[in-house]
C-alpha cells in the first residue's frame, strides 16, 4: 500500500499545494544553501492514531540553513528532463519528506533569487525482512518473549520491580507497554536507595510489574535499518524504550564490536516544563562492569512535534541505521545523532520496554499506573546490508 499523500500532509501539517504554501512566511535565508536528498525505507509516519505501514520508499530533502515554511519541490527524471511531481514545506529541520513512486528524483527550493538543487537519488518499494504490526489480542509468542530479569540492572537497579506479561497487552493493533502493581506483594513496601550523578535518593515504593519483551530467542539482526512507530507514555517515574542487545546478552570487556547496547529511543515522561525529549545512546563495558556511554537526550528532536502537541500525543517512527561503520539515529526520517564509535558487528536482538528504575521511583504516583507506551509496529529493513540508505548532497544552483 502507498500512503504518499498522507505521509506528506501529516508531516507538513498543511496542504502541500503551492497556493497553501504561499500563506506561510518562510524564514529568510541570506547565506548559500546546501541541499541533501536521502532515499530511505518507509520510516516517516507521524500521526495521532495507529496506521498500517507502507512499502513505498521515503525521500527526505534537507536544506541548510533551514527556512521553515519554504516550498520544496520534488522533481522526477524523465526522458524529457526533470518533471515536478510534488511540493511540501520545510519544517524546523529545513526538511521535507515525500513518498513517491519508484524512480530517480531530486529536490529544489528557492532563496535569494536562486534555485538550490540537490543531487539525484533513486527510490524503490521496500520489503521488510522482519515486521510485527501487533494485530489481534495477544503478543506473538513465536517472536517475542518476556525477559525475566527481576530486580536486575547493573547501573539502574529496579529493586522494586520485576517484568511480567500482565503489565502489557495487545489491542487495537497496538502493543501497550505498561507498569502495574505486583499483586503477589500487595501491601508490602519496598525500600530502595539510588546513587547517581545528581545525588542519592531513597524511599519506599509498592512492588511493581514492568513490561519488557524481546526477540531474544527467535530473531537476531546484524546491520540494516531498525524502526518502530511509537507513542510514548506521559507518566513520569517510568521510561519507555526501543533498544537492541547482543545475542545471549553477552559483552566482551572493552570490545563494543563484539556487542553493545543500542538504545534507539528512550523517553522519561512529562517533566512539566515542555522541554521533554527523547534520548538515544550506545553503551558497552570495560572490565568490572565499568560502563562506557555515548549519546544523550536530544533537545533538537522536539522539532518533529506538531504545533501545541507533545510526544505522548503522537506516534513517530524512531529508527537507527546501523552499518559496519556507524549508527545514524532518526525520527520520522530526520537525522538527529550520528555515532561512529563503538559500532557493534555482532548479532543483536530487539527489546521493547517500559521500566521503573530506582532513580525515578520518587516521581511515580499511583494515578499514573494506567498509562502505557504504545507501539504500532516494528520493522527491520535490509538487514546484513552495508548501507540501507542512499544520500546525495550538492550545492548546485540554477539561475
Amino acid at each position: 500500500m502507498i500512503l504518499s499523500v498522507v505521509t506528506v500532509l501529516l508531516l507538513a501539517g498543511t496542504s502541500a499545494s503551492a497556493d497553501a504554501a504561499q500563506k506561510h512566511r518562510p524564514g529568510a535565508r541570506k547565506a548559500d544553501v546546501r541541499g541533501t536528498l536521502v532515499s530511505l525505507p518507509p520510516i516517516v509516519q507521524p500521526g495521532t492514531a495507529p496506521a498500517a505501514p507502507s512499502d513505498a520508499g521515503t525521500l527526505v530533502a534537507t536544506f541548510t540553513p533551514a527556512a521553515p515554511g519554504s516550498i520544496v519541490t520534488l522533481e522526477r527524471q524523465t526522458r524529457r528532463g526533470w518533471k515536478p511531481v510534488s511540493t511540501a514545506l520545510e519544517d524546523g529541520w529545513g526538511s521535507a519528506s515525500f513518498a513517491p513512486a519508484p524512480g530517480t528524483y531530486r529536490a529544489r527550493t528557492a532563496s535569494s533569487g536562486r534555485t538550490w538543487v540537490t543531487g539525484a537519488v533513486a527510490t524503490k518499494r521496500w520489503r521488510a525482512s522482519f515486521e510485527d504490526t501487533f494485530s489481534g489480542t495477544t503478543l506473538d509468542a513465536t517472536v517475542w518473549n518476556d525477559q525475566k530479569r527481576e530486580h536486575e540492572s547493573v547501573y539502574a537497579p529496579r529493586t522494586c520491580a520485576r517484568t511480567d506479561p500482565s503489565a502489557r497487552r495487545v489491542s487495537g493493533g497496538v502493543l501497550h507497554l505498561g507498569v502495574a502493581l505486583d499483586p503477589a506483594l500487595a501491601g508490602t513496601p519496598c525500600a530502595y536507595t539510588s546513587t547517581r550523578a545528581a545525588g542519592t535518593t531513597s524511599g519506599t515504593s509498592p512492588y511493581l510489574l514492568n513490561s519488557q519483551v524481546a526477540t531474544e530467542h527467535t530473531r537476531l539482526f546484524q546491520h540494516g535499518i531498525v524502526a518502530a512507530r511509537i507513542k510514548p507514555q506521559r507518566a513520569k517515574g517510568m521510561h519507555s524504550g526501543f533498544w537492541m542487545l547482543p545475542a545471549g546478552t553477552v559483552y566482551a570487556d572493552g570490545d563494543p564490536a563484539a556487542g553493545a547496547e543500542i538504545d534507539v529511543m528512550e523517553f522519561f515522561g512529562d517533566n512539566g516544563r515542555g522541554t521533554e525529549t527523547i534520548s538515544s545512546s550506545i553503551h558497552y563495558y570495560q572490565a568490572g562492569w565499568n560502563k562506557v556511554s555515548l549519546g544523550d537526550p536530544v533537545p533538537a528532536a522536539r522539532r518533529i512535534l506538531a504545533k501545541r502537541n507533545d510526544w505522548w500525543d503522537e506516534f513517530h517512527v524512531f529508527s537507527v541505521e546501523w552499518t559496519p561503520r556507524e549508527y545514524v539515529f532518526r525520527v520520522d526520517g530526520r537525522e538527529y545523532y550520528r555515532e561512529q564509535t563503538a559500532v557493534s558487528q555482532a548479532q543483536q536482538y530487539l527489546v521493547l520496554s517500559n521500566l521503573t528504575s530506582d532513580y525515578e521511583l520518587a516521581e511515580l504516583t499511583s494515578d499514573e499506573l494506567g498509562d502505557t507506551a504504545q507501539v504500532d509496529w516494528v520493522r527491520v529493513f535490509d538487514a546484513a546490508s552495508a548501507s540501507a540508505s542512499r544520500t546525495s548532497s550538492g550545492r548546485r544552483t540554477v539561475r
